[in-house]
């Protein structure tokens, strides 16, 4: 009896000393034990969690996304491997300034436990902070999908959304248009006034293009001062009045307020996705001969091409 009694105490000592936190959670939710997370660099001292559940401490949402996962992992009956985020805000009982600020991100390795806690099913759910690493792969993902000087999507990945709006308008038949756009006389503000203020001229109508379209949209630098907009619509918007509007907002702007004539204007080509369409290809195709008719009407206009 003193050996076993050993032998967990020192199992506990082992758990306790690991650099990252250690919880018995039970199949309904109840911190049946808690180890250690001793760094107060990278966690919260959860002590005060055990004997509690899930659900006494966690918002609902979290509290059930915890629980499944929990479930998961015991009707597979192996390790499982989850990542979630957390902040010391979201859990009662713990004390924010015992541990590291704001939401961090955790990497859970769940194993379903042999024997029973309080009557039921278990698991050890070992929690890593992972926070540093996920910041830096969200970093590189964000490199290398958006555009550094207009803070669009750049071309490959806007190209990515563009094919996938094609497959759900096939596949859905949802409402879709393309709408291409470029600054006009963008050669001249930069032959002018340098490159300088031509960046600012693209870095002006994409904040202006960002402020317009909605959640469900998107934009993209296609190069040089041309942009692309997705645009998902229903029979109350209309794209050529979406359009319009985007050209009268962006004519509003001034690229240097001692320059008069540094006023910037947009054309746009846009094209409606099409049953006809076989690819992309096609949509891209109109939209770039409408982009290139509204440039040869004057400028500063919209034109929509149907065939």
């Amino acid at each position: 009896m003193d050996k076993q009694y050993d032998e967990c105490e020192e199992y506990a000592a082992v758990i306790s000393a690991l650099p990252d936190m250690v919880f018995v959670l039970t199949e309904s939710g109840r911190y049946a034990a808690i180890f250690g997370g001793e760094n107060s660099d990278l966690y919260h001292d959860g002590s005060s969690l055990k004997g509690l559940t899930l659900s006494n401490v966690l918002p609902e949402e979290k509290a059930n996304w915890f629980k499944d996962r929990i479930k998961e992992t015991l009707d597979a009956n192996c390790i499982k491997i989850f990542e979630y985020s957390l902040s010391a805000n979201d859990v009662e009982t713990v004390e924010a300034k015992s541990g590291p600020p704001g939401e961090l991100r955790f990497e859970g390795r769940v194993s379903p436990l042999k024997s029973l806690r309080y009557g039921e099913r278990a698991v050890v759910w070992v929690a890593r902070n992972i926070t540093l690493r996920h910041q830096i792969e969200q970093q590189l993902i964000y490199q290398s999908e958006v555009d550094d000087l207009s803070k669009t999507l750049n071309r490959r990945k806007f190209f990515e959304h563009l094919y996938d709006a094609f497959y759900t308008f096939k596949r859905y038949h949802e409402n879709y248009c393309f709408l291409m756009l470029d600054i006009d006389n963008f050669k001249r503000i930069n032959d002018s006034y340098g490159h300088s203020l031509g960046d600012e001229a693209i870095r002006k109508v994409a904040e202006i293009c960002k402020l317009k379209i909605r959640k469900t949209d998107v934009i993209g630098r296609l190069g040089g001062d041309e942009f692309g907009i997705i645009l998902k619509h229903t029979a109350e918007i209309s794209p050529v009045a979406f359009a319009e509007r985007l050209i009268e907002a962006v004519s509003c702007t001034l690229l240097h307020k001692e320059l008069s004539d540094t006023h910037v204007s947009i054309s746009i080509g846009l094209s409606h996705f099409k049953e006809s369409d076989e690819g992309m290809e096609e949509i891209y195709h109109r939209a770039d001969l409408a982009l290139y008719d509204a440039k040869r009407r004057g400028k500063n206009r919209v034109s929509a091409k149907l065939n």
